[in-house]
């Protein structure tokens, strides 16, 4: 495994994706660096209220 942490490799993955989406689906660059950002935080936000609902579950 090249990363140890986990947050990292979701935090790397989610701004990818960000990016991928954000070219294919806005057409200049004002609107593309808005839906990117909103599309990443939402991700990151998301991701991390799983996890903390996984984390309750898991004991």
């Amino acid at each position: 495994m090249i990363l140890e942490s986990h947050l990292l490799t979701m935090v790397i993955y989610s701004f990818l994706v960000s990016i991928v989406l954000s070219l294919i689906r806005r057409p200049d660059f004002k609107s593309r660096l808005k839906y990117g950002l909103t599309l990443f935080l939402i991700m990151i936000l998301g991701a991390l209220a799983f996890g903390w609902f996984m984390y309750l579950f898991a004991k």
